[in-house]
């Protein structure tokens, strides 16, 4: 869009240099200084869609008239000086109408003010779809949440109450109750909680007993047996 833009504006270059140089000779400085006014109109335009376009792509709207009025500015004095040196001619009876003329200086500035009113916005929604695409990927590729397992309840086989009050009585030592605590957070890591047989692995007792320490270091940390 900007090459083309770039043309068209390159084209009515040559249709501003006719009609503010007139008859001038190449002698005269004012036939080389027209041909600077449409790229400094062009230069100020573009700067202006530079800016519109970004403004449209950080989501904001931009309120204020003079922002379109000194564009419609700059696009009505290229189509009227486009328009002018084609058209005069003919009115002063020097050559007769060439309607071919007269058509491409209007379509040229009349497609380049389409361009200029359409181009912001076709960024900013480039630019929308971009940023959505992003959020839709970043979205997609985000870890489903996982359901936490279920620690199964460990009931040990219910004990005789001598052996109960033997198991409340028990105190470990803290090496032991160390490996003890270590094994069920190793455990835990794999997604399964301690057992009567993962005790009986690190501490060798009786599987009632086993199934006691694992049921107070899931319930208490141990802290039972401390």
């Amino acid at each position: 869009m900007w090459f083309f833009l770039t043309l068209g504006l390159a084209f009515t270059t040559a249709g501003v240099q006719d009609f503010l140089a007139g008859h001038r000779e190449h002698s005269d400085p004012l036939w080389w200084a027209a041909w600077l006014a449409e790229p400094m109109l062009a230069g100020i335009l573009i700067m202006l869609l530079m800016f519109e376009a970004e403004i449209l792509s950080r989501g904001l709207t931009i309120t204020d008239v003079w922002v379109g009025r000194l564009k419609k500015v700059l696009l009505s004095s290229t189509l009227v000086m486009n328009v002018w040196p084609a058209v005069a001619p003919w009115l002063t009876g020097n050559e007769p109408f060439d309607g071919g003329n007269l058509a491409i200086h209007i379509i040229v500035p009349v497609v380049v003010f389409g361009v200029a009113e359409v181009m912001p916005v076709i960024q900013h929604k480039f630019n929308e779809a971009i940023t959505r695409a992003y959020r839709d990927a970043a979205r997609d590729t985000r870890p489903a949440p996982t359901a936490q397992p279920a620690t199964p309840a460990v009931e040990p086989p219910a004990p005789r109450p001598a052996a109960l009050a033997t198991a409340s009585r028990v105190k470990l030592p803290p090496q032991i109750l160390d490996q003890v605590k270590a094994k069920a957070a190793e455990l835990a890591n794999e997604g399964r909680a301690l057992t009567a047989d993962d005790v009986r692995q690190v501490v060798r007792v009786a599987p009632e007993m086993a199934a006691q320490i694992a049921v107070e270091v899931q319930q208490r940390n141990g802290h039972a047996f401390t």
